[in-house]
């Protein structure tokens, strides 16, 4: 019989090499290859090849017959090759030093990995088709020792999450002190007279909103509907960014976050990163960040979120920069009721905690910030309330991650509209903007057949109505809120970024983003600093309140 015996069952060796060769060409296509064809006439002409070598193989008198456990030299390799595939697939990119700091800062909730593992079925049984097949094949004698060892260079080759660090060790990067002489460091605003300066010309709120993943590309109309609508009323009131591109480093929660509340993006070595957040629950101890710079000036300082606290860090991250009241899911399910979500709390109930908090802060008598994170639009397929259940006005065709999208939109118009209402918003910034791009979703391939932007939209007292259309990155929002919280700056600069209410160039227009993102990656001065521990912080984590 020519087909490979395997529990006693027979299978023929072109059909495990067709499902082997078929499988790895689709999973390959996924990352390297927007036009498929050259791919497919290659995995084509390499299945051609094993279907022959099949066919033809010579079987001499006395051969012995290759076992199952043979030495495999390309088995791990290959594995570490398709683990990279599929995370670049699940989640967009593949970045060492941000999936250590998520498994040691907080990962995922077990919801959450449970939903990705449903949604990504397919890969991952295509993966283990893959390994499967290469086995068979191997145990048959098609994958011959030198085939074998051609497949283990290959699968090494073409791993960046093992060829980048050996590259970069070999290759030392020209840039790796480039940012060094463009960072602005702004420590001197914590300085009890700096603060005080401020706090007698009575100093505006800031209600800042982190919007998951609610990226401006969605306001195409044409492609996505009407699911940025309900936000378009507060982005013309004030300063709209429209050319606000993803940095390096910036394309996580935590990365967007950092960057938007410290001006650079969240640059880490991650055995420095696991020291100050096990050891001192310090985050970026050694960065002065917005968070920083209002509680020198005597802002009460509110972080809600619908995650955990300790999902990526947050807790840690705001509790290190002046955060005094610290709300996740959980405080924030117990507080408002109802049921809540696979991992936490959902919109409508953090929004409602929300404006619970709003109206405490403004009957304190004191400055305050209230920062708030929405996760509606998180991928695979976004996470509807159920309070937006057939409300949202879009086909019942639409994806769900488009209607989690309008409706987490909706409930923000909502929250800002009920807050207006009540006179809660006065002498307040307001600050909406998505916390990074999507990550690979359901609506990915439509997304990506336009130039992607972030959302960001600053408006409020004192802010006039002005587009900026230059070239702009998430880490410019930390001295544009500085600025509309008339805090000065020298030269519009703080941390990496530039001022979007002045007329500077930002360093992303200056350098172009390829540059920009080269000497990010390459950066191996600075983290260390933004790593260690700031005397005049070590207590600072003992200060949280959880309300």
């Amino acid at each position: 019989m020519r087909g490979f015996i395997l529990n006693r069952y027979s299978v023929s060796g072109p059909l495990i090499s067709a499902a082997t060769v078929g499988s790895l060409t689709w999973l390959v296509s996924l990352i390297y290859l927007q036009e498929k064809g050259l791919l497919a006439a290659a995995g084509l002409g390499i299945l051609i090849a094993l279907v022959s070598m099949e066919r033809f193989r010579d079987k001499k008198a006395g051969q012995k017959k290759t076992g199952w456990f043979r030495l495999y030299f390309a088995l791990f390799p290959g594995f570490l090759f398709l683990v990279y595939i599929y995370l670049e697939s699940a989640f967009g990119y593949f970045d060492w030093g941000a999936m250590l700091m998520h498994v040691d800062a907080g990962i995922l909730t077990p919801g959450v990995v449970f939903e990705y593992l449903m949604h990504t079925g397919s890969t991952i049984l295509v993966i283990a088709v893959v390994l499967f097949g290469l086995g068979a094949l191997k145990a048959r004698g098609t994958l011959t020792r030198g085939l074998d060892v051609a497949l283990m260079a290959f699968f090494l080759a073409a791993n960046p999450m093992l060829m980048r660090p050996i590259s970069a060790a070999i290759h030392p990067n020209p840039l790796h002190d480039f940012l060094i002489t463009r960072f602005v460091d702004i420590t001197s605003l914590t300085e009890p007279e700096s603060g005080m300066a401020s706090v007698a010309a009575a100093p505006r709120n800031l209600v800042h909103i982190f919007i998951e993943s609610a990226e401006r590309t969605y306001v195409n109309k044409a492609e996505f509907g009407d699911v940025m609508d309900p936000l378009l009323e507060f982005d013309k009131r004030g300063l709209s960014a429209t050319n606000m591109v993803q940095l390096a480093y910036t394309n996580n929660s935590m990365a967007g976050m950092v960057a938007a509340n410290c001006g650079t993006p969240l640059l880490m070595t991650y055995f420095t990163t696991r020291q100050y957040l096990e050891e001192n629950s310090q985050f970026l101890p050694g960065l002065t960040c917005l968070g920083d710079v209002l509680r020198a000036r005597g802002y009460r300082q509110n972080f809600i979120s619908g995650w955990p606290l300790g999902f990526t860090g947050q807790g840690a991250f705001y509790a290190s920069h002046g955060y005094s009241s610290l709300l996740g899911g959980a405080d924030v399910v117990a507080a408002v009721g109802g049921p809540g979500s696979s991992f936490g709390a959902d919109d409508a109930q953090v929004l409602d905690m929300s404006l619970d908090v709003l109206r405490r802060a403004q009957q304190g008598g004191k400055p305050f910030s209230l920062t708030i994170a929405v996760s509606g639009g998180h991928a695979m397929d976004g996470y509807l309330t159920d309070k937006c259940i057939g409300k949202t006005g879009l086909s019942s065709q639409a994806p769900n991650i488009l209607h989690a999208v309008k409706c987490t939109n909706m409930l923000i118009a909502d929250f800002i509209h009920k807050a207006e209402a009540e006179g809660l918003m006065a002498n307040t910034v307001l600050v909406l903007q998505s916390d990074h791009l999507s990550a690979p979703s359901t609506v990915t391939d439509r997304l990506n057949k336009y130039e992607r932007r972030n959302f960001f939209s600053l408006s409020g007292t004192g802010i006039p109505a002005k587009v900026y259309a230059g070239l702009s990155g998430t880490i410019d929002i930390f001295p544009t809120i500085l600025d509309a919280l008339e805090v000065p700056l020298t030269n519009d600069q703080a941390g990496f970024g530039v001022s979007l209410l002045g007329d500077r160039p930002t360093l992303t227009q200056v350098f172009g983003q390829a540059q920009f993102d080269d000497a990010i990656y390459a950066e191996d001065v600075l983290v260390r600093s933004f790593w260690q521990l700031k005397p005049s912080r070590a207590d600072v984590a003992s200060e949280v309140e959880l309300d």
